[in-house]
């Protein structure tokens, strides 16, 4: 049996070397996303020396949730265009081990090339991936009928306890399953955590040559069985994320693994396993879930708290904290808190993915843009979500922060090129939070060049355009401005050819003829 899953680990080994091999061959140079440790705190780095702000949004489309609770919309290629429309920098793509190993030792081909084809997509529009190893309940059916999903049936095992109707996670047939899988019970030949990691080796040797994929997260909100805290965490939770970090950086996995706190942190606000540094990996971020205010009754005092609770706890932790899961309801308190949600992780300077992209009429209406893509006329969502916001900024961020019709990010460090968001304008299917995009830029108050990038969506339904912002920085600390501005179009010119006249060195003239060319077009 031993040797089986040796086998298996081994020829996973292989062909994490091929992809790996190949890349390199192709001259592959993409820059990894890292952890860099600073004296202050930790943080995330693009690989060139920039501190990347994450500003994201979950798409569940690849979940495997019940016949009777389907929600989920296929993934194409216009999703990833009308992210980076609204900002988005970065894309949570949760994935479910049902899919992939539908039997054991068998996995999804099919299910492998999904996965490959929307980080492809989303990287073409320059948004960041992390794909997320998603569970809820451990198994799709143990929780009728409502959202589950996670472990395939081969692999879950209740001892015939019953499902309790609604019940969250209490379930005693969930329960059953959870401690089998958390004391690492052997099924269908092998511990169930070896199953586990050999999924996640296959993921990470598929997705080999996306060498700026953010990383691999070891399970969404891992939920204890019938052992409580602080012992869950230490006995079972961190043995099992050793465990699986190990692992794949025996398989040659470098970059960055995400982890969550116990599931529980989502209601308590605050991380119930006593956090402390279970790992010496380096290139570990921490990824809670902040529902303050959605999944119980706290208000924005709670909320401010809970996210200098996170701060700590990532720092125990020896990990950047990003809000890997953060979103709600359309209410008037829903949409007050969503504000102070990202005025809150500008302070902090920590990223987010909001939950969720879309979803199917008549379910809990989280989605941030409609089935076809329009903008919802119940909600600011989207617009909120795409502000103008610092995105890739040389050295560290010291401060970032969207007030007054300005962006002001204070930047330290060996200079470099700034990447910064200039807000998204609705021309047609919504109203606009900002009049104009933030397009002028001024550091320490003096304006300067920028590039302009666009990002444009446009259907029947809806028509949204924002820019990335691209400004030079010199060493050392400064201040970066954005302020709101009229973009023009400079159309492109044609220089004709003609013949140039050449004097040769014995003095003689000749005539040259230089071809025509375009200066292409540009947005100043």
């Amino acid at each position: 049996m031993m040797r089986r899953g040796c086998a298996l680990v081994a020829a996973v080994a292989a062909v994490f070397l091929l992809f790996s091999t190949a890349a390199e061959a192709a001259g592959n140079k993409v820059p990894v996303p890292q952890v860099i440790h600073a004296a202050d705190r930790a943080y995330i780095s693009d690989g060139q020396g920039r501190e990347m702000l994450l500003r994201g949004i979950n798409s569940n489309s690849l979940i495997e949730y019940p016949d009777n609770f389907q929600q989920t919309i296929p993934f194409t290629r216009d999703d990833a265009r009308e992210m980076a429309a609204l900002g988005f920098n970065f894309l949570r793509l949760p994935i479910n081990w049902s899919r992939l190993e539908p039997e054991p030792d068998q996995f999804s081909e099919s299910y492998l090339d999904e996965i490959d084809r929307i980080v492809t997509w989303a990287e073409a529009e320059g948004l960041s991936v992390l794909v997320d190893f998603h569970q809820d309940r451990y198994n799709k059916h143990l929780r009728p009928p409502d959202e589950a999903d996670g472990a395939p049936d081969w692999a879950t095992e209740t001892d015939g306890q019953p499902c309790t109707f609604g019940a969250f996670f209490t379930s005693p047939c969930s329960v059953a399953a959870l401690d089998h899988f958390w004391n690492n019970d052997v099924i269908a030949g092998k511990p169930l955590q070896t199953h586990y990691l050999e999924a996640m080796t296959r993921v990470s040797a598929g997705l080999a040559s996306h060498k700026g994929l953010l990383g691999l997260e070891i399970m969404n909100e891992p939920t204890p069985g019938s052992t409580n805290s602080p012992n869950f965490e230490r006995q079972q939770l961190w043995p099992f994320y050793e465990r699986m970090i190990s692992g794949l950086r025996g398989q040659g996995e470098k970059r960055m693994i995400w982890f969550e706190p116990n599931m529980l942190r989502d209601v308590t606000d605050f991380d119930l396993g006593q956090p402390e540094k279970f790992s010496d990996d380096g290139n570990l971020v921490y990824a809670p879930h902040i529902y303050t205010g959605t999944f119980n009754g706290g208000g924005p005092d709670q909320l401010r708290t809970s996210y200098e609770k996170a701060v700590a706890e990532a720092k125990a932790y020896g990990a950047p904290f990003v809000d890997g899961e953060w979103g709600g309801g359309s209410d008037e308190k829903a949409e007050s808190m969503r504000a102070l949600k990202l005025e809150l992780q500008n302070e902090h300077r920590v990223g987010g993915a909001f939950w969720m992209w879309k979803q199917k009429s008549g379910f809990y209406n989280w989605h941030t843009v409609n089935e076809d893509g329009s903008l919802r006329d119940d909600s600011m969502r989207a617009q909120m979500l795409s502000q103008p916001h610092a995105d890739r900024i040389p050295g560290q961020i010291v401060s970032t922060g969207f007030a007054d019709g300005k962006l002001t990010t204070v930047a330290s460090g060996k200079g470099g090129t700034a990447r910064l968001w200039s807000g998204t304008i609705v021309y047609k299917g919504g109203a606009s939070l900002i009049a104009q995009p933030l397009i002028r830029a001024f550091v320490d108050g003096k304006r300067v060049k920028a590039t302009l990038l666009p990002k444009v969506f446009k259907t029947d339904k809806v028509n949204i355009r924002g820019f990335r912002v691209q400004v030079k920085v010199p060493k050392g600390k400064h201040s970066v401005e954005l302020r709101a501005g009229k973009p023009v179009w400079v159309k492109p010119k044609r220089i004709r050819g003609h013949w140039k006249k050449i004097r040769g060195r014995n003095g003689k003239v000749r005539k040259r003829w230089v071809k025509g060319r375009t200066i292409p077009g540009y947005w100043k």
